[in-house]
C-alpha cells in the first residue's frame, strides 16, 4: 500500500510494509522523499514524524541538488521539459546571455577563468527570465479558472517548494526552477497557489477545489516531483 502526503510544502511518498520502525529516505538525483512505515502506524503519526524531520529533509535535498550540476560541457540541462546539451562559449558583446539553438544550450562565460559561481548565476538568471516571460499568460488563464487574483506575484529560486502563497498579503511566489519542467507543471503550480486564496490549507476542501479547477492535478504533481532535472 502506498500513498502521498504533503508536509510543509514537501511531497512525500509513503509505503506501508511489514517492518518494525519508520524509515525515511531522500533519493538522488531528484530529491524525492520516501517514507516506509509499519502497517500499524497511522497517517497522522507519519505526518508528525515527517514534520519532525523536515529540516533534515530539506538539507538532504539541498545537498543532492548542489552536487548534481557542475555546468560543464556535455552536461544535460532542461528548458520547459526539453533536454539540451550544455556548451560553454566565450562571453563577449555579442554573446552575453544563455541561448538555445537546435539541441544545444549555450552558456557564455569567461573561458580563461570559468568560475562555477559565475556559470550558476548566469543560468539562474536565464531561467528567471524564462519563467517571468511565461507567467503572465499562465496567470491570466488560471485567474479565469479559479476566480481569484493575487495582488502581486514574484519569482524566487527555491530549493524545496515550487510555489508559495501569502494569503494575507495575497502574494504568490513562483520557483524559477519551473522553467526546467514541462509547461503543464507551471499551470498546476499556479492553480494550486491561487486556490490557496480560497482555502489556505491542503485539506479536503482544498483538494475538492483542485479537482474542479484542474482535474489532472495529481498526475501533473507526480510528473513535477519525479522529473529528474531539478
Amino acid at each position: 500500500m502506498s500513498y502521498e502526503i504533503e508536509v510543509d510544502g514537501v511531497t512525500i511518498t509513503v509505503e506501508k510494509k511489514k517492518m518494525k520502525n519508520i524509515r525515511i529516505r531522500v533519493l538522488s538525483p531528484t530529491g524525492q522523499v520516501k517514507i516506509s512505515a509499519p502497517h500499524r502506524v497511522s497517517r497522522e503519526e507519519i505526518i508528525k514524524f515527517a514534520l519532525s524531520e523536515i529540516d533534515w529533509i530539506r538539507e538532504k535535498q539541498s545537498q543532492i541538488l548542489k552536487r548534481q550540476l557542475k555546468y560543464e560541457n556535455g552536461e544535460t540541462h532542461y528548458l520547459w521539459g526539453k533536454p539540451y546539451t550544455l556548451q560553454l562559449i566565450e562571453r563577449n558583446k555579442h554573446f552575453k546571455d544563455v541561448f538555445v539553438e537546435d539541441d544545444i544550450m549555450y552558456l557564455p562565460v569567461n573561458l580563461k577563468k570559468p568560475s562555477l559561481e559565475e556559470r550558476r548565476k548566469t543560468m539562474i538568471e536565464f531561467y528567471r527570465h524564462e519563467i517571468k516571460s511565461a507567467i503572465p499568460d499562465v496567470l491570466e488563464k488560471s485567474i479565469a479558472v479559479v476566480g481569484r487574483e493575487p495582488d502581486e506575484w514574484r519569482v524566487k529560486n527555491m530549493k524545496t517548494r515550487w510555489g508559495t502563497c501569502n494569503t494575507r498579503e495575497k502574494r504568490i511566489w513562483i520557483n524559477l526552477q519551473l522553467a526546467k519542467k514541462s509547461p503543464q507543471c507551471l499551470d498546476y503550480v499556479m492553480i494550486h497557489e491561487l486556490t490557496h486564496l480560497i482555502v489556505p490549507n491542503h485539506g479536503r476542501e482544498f483538494k475538492a477545489h483542485m479537482d474542479k479547477f484542474y482535474p489532472d492535478w495529481r498526475e501533473v504533481r507526480k510528473l513535477l516531483n519525479n522529473q529528474s532535472h531539478y
